[in-house]
């Protein structure tokens, strides 16, 4: 039996929807890979500069915006997801998004990619993930590579679990806490002068009915600022 509540403070409701867009609004635009001119060459207007851009002209400033935009949801999945695997994942852990900001300028990389039916994470890694990177020009390893990356794993009921699924992710990407770095993260809560362990990949898990047997997998990277494209 669904329960049906009432929103008994419909100001406050309207006041943080209006925050949660404009807060997206405005992270599509400071992220943006080319800009938008109020006016195309040939003297089209496309916005008035004082009213601002149109949520579609903000998200299509990105090669790839309805990529981008899957990723943002599956991180917002990811840190409300109500059946978590475990408490030392991305889940309900914004602050391992946060730390890892770089002081910086920076590059944001992005994909979300979907695995064949119950095709193991390893080989969709290699063998779709790993090469779609490169394509895209992100490098996970050396001097140029991902300082940080944040992989946001999802997939169907029949697979949501901690042997097939978690603990095949985890594995691959390196992502998880040994019993050390448990104890040195929970000290770090406790005590400030306990400096938290930090990891290069971050994991977490969402449940989508969806998806079935597939795997979606959205990733974030943070990588060293190459030269400049936005003005």
């Amino acid at each position: 039996m669904h329960r049906k509540t009432n929103i008994t403070h419909p100001a406050q409701f309207t006041e943080k929807l209006q925050a949660v867009m404009q807060g997206a609004y405005d992270l599509l635009e400071l992220a943006r890979e080319h800009d938008l001119s109020p006016v195309s060459e040939d003297g089209v207007i496309r916005y008035f500069e004082e009213h601002g851009k149109a949520c579609f002209q903000v998200s299509g400033q990105y090669d790839r915006p309805t990529e981008f935009l899957q990723v943002l949801l599956d991180i917002i999945r990811a840190n409300f997801e109500p059946c978590v695997l475990g408490t030392l994942f991305l889940n309900s852990n914004l602050c391992f998004l946060y730390d890892e900001v770089p002081d910086a300028p920076f590059q944001l990389g992005y994909a979300s990619l979907t695995s064949q039916p119950n095709q193991g994470f390893a080989a969709f890694w290699d063998e779709q993930v790993i090469p779609y990177l490169e394509q895209c020009g992100y490098t996970l390893g050396g001097a140029d590579g991902a300082t940080a990356v944040y992989a946001m794993a999802s997939t169907g009921q029949e697979r949501y679990g901690y042997d097939a699924f978690m603990n095949d992710i985890s594995t691959k990407l390196g992502s998880g806490f040994s019993v050390e770095e448990a104890t040195a993260l929970l000290a770090s809560e406790i005590n400030e002068a306990v400096s938290p362990p930090r990891k290069r990949v971050y994991t977490g898990y969402c449940l989508d009915p969806a998806l079935g047997s597939r795997i979606r997998l959205s990733l974030w990277l943070f990588i060293a600022a190459h030269e400049q494209t936005v003005q």
